[in-house]
């Protein structure tokens, strides 16, 4: 009432003041359509006439506006004065005012709206008793004049709106940061905002100012240092408004509200009561919009909305609604999964998937969920978690519930769901479980007794065994817990297991062939010695676990202190006869067995006892490669140094005398035994050593044995030069000239490094000596013989080694001993160096056409070398090959190019011209000499070029870019060349690929390579209508623009 009454007051004020200076100023009236003096012109008919016209329009717009004809646009109003009315009245009229004002909201931008407010202004003074509904209706529109007439028309005095005074006497519209910095000022300009912006009973507020609180909102709330929880309840109504079923505000207010509440959850910390509702609420939107739409992006905003709020905000418990909304949703583990491959929901997958494990347990749906998620969605971080809250679970449920059969199935399906996706993370989350819980039961047995009572029932295990207390004892941390239950098994009767039960067998299979990986060799000792392994698993997985504990017995063998060497000895011996009793009669897996015997073949002091175990196997089994092996005597009580070396010796030697009689055979079975065991290295060696010493002894083919070995030799080199230490410094010359026996009497068990450096720098030299004395003194030195092939390719071994000094003997021997020509062999290689470096000429084009003239004087260094270097090459002896295509011309060319010296080094783009006009059939540049053009036939233009543009493909696309540039005069030309024109096919295939076909996975064109494009297809426009049908279909792809990509900077 004292509002109404002072409003009136106001007004009378106003006219009073009016009054009282008829003479000073002339008579004016408020208006937004006409200035002062016009409007006090016009009469009140004519405003009403105009508004009703208005009215019309905003009718056929929103019906809604008809009710307001026959109300605050009737005849009747013009007889009106609110000053004379009293207060029941004028509120009447203000609600009918403030519902018009609302509705006008979201159409104020028509010229048809602006008409029926100047009626409101003049008849209902509502710049007067209206001012902050007509602020509201107008604020969405701030940054228009039409805003600043309506607060020019107003008294704002010193209420809330005080901060547009600014706006009515600049005349400008104010950014939305003026009403951003007001409302972080005054919150209770933002609650004005918030409630007038959400729908009531009565109205639905406008699109407009939906957006515009919306905006408003988003930023202050960027923009404050904090937000307090005095912000979020003037927010708060909003924001809820949005989240209601069927909300009147529509997808705007939704969308706003969904915004608005991840800002939230990022910029402060919200009460855990307030979280769970806004949870229930967007979750129930999610449904809605589920239901509702065909089109699943509402629903993937609703839902990224509830995960970011889950991720951020402290959640304890998801809301068991929320929980029942979303299994509910059909696929929500396929949109789970979608999401989780662009963002990290991982916390949210947590809590969803924690919260689905509480509920499995008695709600099969929530059970069936989560089942589904496991089955699909990459959980690979969070086992741990799930399979603690499963297991702490079980055990909570089994000091309840008394049917532990019934109430452990859910876990069990779980586990199993877990078990085929992740195996080695479900292990160790169960390990990890079990090692840190202290949980005991009452009769004192252990936490994993009590499990597998609840997941398989209380079974009676002297008629069956339980496969879950069987998984959950192997993966039990303490390795006598694993060894006990493996070494029960020998007579617990699996065999009538398997009768009864097939499915508990797989389990079984499983579970045994997981510890032969274990990480305790006692337990995989007992794995090995289960009855009837062979039986139970497939001979391919037990081969490949064979193999692996094989493989660590080999390293802690040769790594580890003397009390383990016994027990990793008597595990390898198991695994050999383990794999000798289930494959030694099948051919396909003799050459495995072979392999993985051979490092344990050589006696070492330090692993003789296993040694001798091998080698008494090896004599039993019968081997292709070990068939000569049961002559070898073995007597394990003399164990005296001499002994073990001759026995050594009659190894390697028997072992050479089977590998000469079939070497390639043989070869690849020793490559893949030191492929797998480093061990395998020495002894590989000394027997190709001997092998090469036997075979210099006899006549017969040799290159066949030296192409078997020099590759492989040639490779172990190479990777010892990469990884080289200091073993190599304790070789010396006076070792080239040892014996087997010499290597072998060698107490080398300390330092099989610094042996197997030896070994391999011997066997190279016993390679060379038996090749020299194999090369026919006649032979051919021709490039295309054989012997002439492997003379170049020990040469240059030799001579490009990094540690050179290693091989100075090998060297110098062969240069002493070799009987063929070696003046003429080491001429060739002169020549063919010569020609190497002259072929690399293209390359020297990159910087000799650089903006840069320090980088060009380099260049044409370069190029002057080539010259001189080119007088000398012998071009004539090369008839065949790429050298024969360049080798006539190059000289003169590089000649040219000297001569031009002094223009190339001074302006940058001459060089460009040259080449054109050089290639051409015409020169049109003053600057190049005259008859230029003229210096080479077509044949040799086009071989010139072939030259040059094959040698820049293979360039880094810098380089490419570089000579293309320097070539583009030549026009039509460059694309003659077939290389070129695939080039130019790959580029717009890779980049048609990359831009419209993602699910094809192409890289991404650089920089350099689209202005590669670019020139080439500007080169491809001047092709023949015939050549260009080649390009037809990609140059329209090229021309293609997708304005989802277009900001790419692909596109020119």
């Amino acid at each position: 009432m004292a509002t109404s009454i002072a409003s009136q007051l106001q007004a009378i004020k106003s006219f009073v003041l009016a009054d009282e200076e008829p003479l000073k100023r002339p008579f004016t009236r408020p208006s937004i359509l006409f200035n002062p003096k016009e409007a006090a012109d016009i009469d009140l008919d004519t405003i009403l006439d105009i508004a009703l016209s208005g009215l019309e329009v905003l009718v056929s717009v929103d019906e809604r506006f008809r009710n307001y004809k026959h109300d605050l646009f009737s005849l009747k109003s013009k007889d009106l004065d609110r000053e004379l009315m009293g207060i029941e009245e004028n509120n009447k009229i203000n609600a009918s005012i403030s519902s018009y004002l609302q509705l006008l909201s979201g159409h104020l931008q028509l010229p048809a709206s602006l008409k029926t407010l100047e009626y409101l202004i003049r008849r209902y003074k509502i710049y007067v008793y209206n001012t902050e509904e007509l602020i509201l209706c107008a604020l969405p529109y701030h940054d228009t004049h039409v805003f600043v007439r309506i607060v020019q028309l107003l008294n704002l005095g010193n209420n809330k709106w005080k901060f547009l005074e600014g706006v009515r006497v600049s005349g400008a519209p104010p950014p939305r940061t003026v009403i951003v910095q007001q409302c972080i000022r005054d919150m209770g300009v933002l609650e004005v905002l918030c409630n007038y912006s959400s729908p009531t009973k009565k109205f639905m507020p406008s699109k407009p100012t939906i957006n515009f609180c919306t905006a408003v909102i988003i930023e202050t709330l960027g923009s404050a240092s904090t937000v307090d929880s005095d912000a979020v309840k003037r927010i708060l109504p909003f924001v809820v408004s949005g989240f209601q079923p069927g909300a009147k505000g529509g997808s705007d207010h939704k969308a706003g509200a969904l915004m608005i509440v991840a800002l939230l959850a990022n910029k402060v910390s919200l009460s855990p009561k307030l979280v769970k509702s806004l949870i229930r609420s967007i979750a129930e939107i999610a449904r809605e919009d589920v239901k509702e739409s065909t089109d699943l992006q509402w629903f993937r905003l609703s839902l990224m909305a509830l995960i970011n709020l889950v991720q951020l905000q402290p959640v304890d418990m998801f809301p068991k609604k929320a929980l029942d909304i979303l299994k509910e949703i059909r696929d929500i583990a396929g949109i789970l999964l979608d999401l989780s491959k662009e963002f990290n929901i991982d916390r949210f997958l947590a809590m969803l998937l924690e919260s689905l494990v509480d509920y499995s347990s008695s709600d099969d749906s929530c059970h069936l969920a989560l089942i589904s998620i496991i089955e699909k969605v990459p959980i690979k971080n969070l086992v741990d978690h799930v399979i603690s809250k499963v297991l702490l679970s079980c055990l909570r449920l089994s000091k309840k519930d008394s049917d532990s059969t019934l109430s452990g199935t859910w876990a069990k399906k779980i586990l199993v769901a877990i078990n085929k996706k992740y195996p080695s993370e479900l292990r160790k989350a169960v390990c990890k479980f079990l090692e840190d819980t202290k949980v005991q039961s009452k009769k004192e047995d252990t936490v994993f007794e009590i499990l597998s009572k609840m997941l398989d029932g209380d079974i009676d295990m002297s008629e069956s065994i339980s496969d879950s207390k069987l998984w959950f004892a192997l993966n039990h941390p303490k390795a006598e817990v694993r060894r006990a239950t493996l070494s029960g098994l020998k007579s617990s009767g699996i065999q009538k297991t398997k009768a009864a039960d097939s499915q508990r067998l797989v389990t079984i299979q499983d579970a045994i062939l997981r510890q032969l990986h274990d990480d305790d060799l006692t337990v995989v000792q007992a794995a090995l010695s289960v009855d009837g392994l062979s039986e139970m698993i497939s001979s391919s997985d037990l081969l490949e676990a064979l193999d692996d504990v094989f493989k660590r017995c080999i390293i802690i063998l040769m790594s580890s202190s003397p009390d383990k060497i016994n027990l990793a000895g008597d595990v390898a011996i198991s695994c050999l006869k383990m794999a000798i009793s289930s494959f030694h009669d099948q051919d396909d897996y003799s050459k495995k067995l072979s392999a993985m015997m051979f490092p344990l073949l050589l006696i070492l002091p330090k692993t003789q006892r296993t040694n001798l175990k091998v080698l008494e196997l090896v004599k039993e089994i019968k081997l292709p490669f070990y068939q000569n092996f049961a002559a070898v005597s073995l007597k394990e009580k003399e164990s005296k140094h001499e002994s073990i070396a001759s026995t050594n010796v009659e190894i390697v030697g028997r072992l050479a005398e089977t590998f000469l009689k079939h070497p390639d055979e043989y070869l690849s079975l020793l490559i893949e035994s030191c492929r797998d065991y480093k061990l395998s290295k020495i002894l590989f060696l000394l027997v190709l050593m001997q092998s090469l010493l036997n075979e210099n002894s006899k006549s017969g083919p040799f290159l066949e044995v030296f192409e078997s070995c020099f590759s492989v030799l040639k490779t172990e080199w190479e990777a010892f030069e990469f990884a080289t230490d200091d073993s190599v410094k304790e070789f010396n010359v006076e070792m080239l000239s040892w014996d087997l026996k010499n290597f072998l009497d060698r107490r080398y068990d300390t330092d099989l490094k610094a042996l197997n450096a030896g070994l391999l720098i011997c066997t190279f030299w016993r390679l060379l000596e038996a090749f020299i004395s194999k090369l026919p003194a006649d032979a051919s030195l021709d490039a295309s013989e054989r012997w002439f092939g492997r003379l170049q390719d020990l040469f240059i071994f030799i001579v490009k080694s990094r540690l050179k000094d290693i091989f100075k003997e090998h060297h110098r021997h062969l240069l002493a001993k070799c009987k063929a020509s070696l003046v003429r062999f080491l001429s060739r290689q002169i020549t063919d160096c010569y020609l190497n470096f002259i072929a690399e000429f293209p390359s020297v084009l990159v910087p000799l056409a650089s903006d840069d003239q320090e980088i060009r004087i380099a260049a044409m260094g370069c190029v002057e070398g080539l010259y001189t270097l080119s007088r000398r090459a012998d071009f004539s002896s090369k008839k065949n090959g790429n050298t024969a295509l360049w080798g006539h011309f190059l000289h003169e060319l590089l000649g040219l190019m000297v001569q031009q010296k002094r223009l190339i080094l001074s302006d940058k783009d001459f060089l460009a011209s040259f080449m054109t006009s050089l290639l051409s059939s015409s020169s049109n540049s003053l600057l190049v000499p005259q008859n230029i053009e003229q210096r080479f036939d077509q044949p040799t233009k086009e071989k010139i070029l072939a030259f040059v543009l094959g040698s820049a493909l293979k360039l880094s696309p810098f380089g490419k870019l570089m000579i293309l540039t320097l070539l583009k005069g030549l026009g039509i030309a460059i694309l003659q060349l077939k290389d070129v024109r695939s080039y130019l096919s790959l580029l717009l295939e890779r980049r048609n690929q990359y831009y419209f076909e993602p699910s094809q996975s192409s890289s991404k064109l650089s920089k350099t390579e689209i202005r590669i494009l670019c020139l080439l297809l500007e080169s491809c426009v001047l092709l023949s209508a015939s050549d260009r049908h080649d390009f037809g279909s990609q140059m329209l792809n090229a021309l293609q623009v997708d304005f989802t990509v277009a900001n790419r900077h692909c596109y020119r």
